[in-house]
């Protein structure tokens, strides 16, 4: 409960943009959430989705449950944290990369 809270608070005091970093930092976090960026859309999604895959296999029925959970995931931290326009895009991505996993699989 209490590394919860923390937690909390460290979110807030970032989505607050109450405070400055250095020129160096600020093009590093720029590059990693680039779409072709480590923390990117299509790298975090497609880390997402691998890892899905490696739990369910190509069996369409878990994949649905891989999504779910998925969905589930991402409501409970955007309840908590918000929408970014990064995570909104990220997770559209998921959702994509599920629809043609289960498409190639029926």
């Amino acid at each position: 409960g209490q590394t919860l809270g923390k937690t909390d608070s460290i979110w807030s005091f970032l989505a607050s943009g109450n405070f400055t970093v250095d020129a160096a930092t600020k093009a590093q976090a720029q590059k990693d959430i680039a779409d072709d960026g480590y923390w990117g859309v299509e790298q975090t999604s497609s880390r997402i989705v691998d890892f899905a895959t490696a739990l369910a296999g190509s069996d369409p029925k878990q994949l649905e449950k891989m999504r779910d959970a998925f969905k589930k995931g991402f409501d409970n931290a955007t309840s908590t944290w918000g929408k970014s326009d990064i995570s909104q895009r990220t997770y559209q991505a998921v959702m994509d990369k599920f629809d043609k996993l289960v498409a190639a699989e029926e």
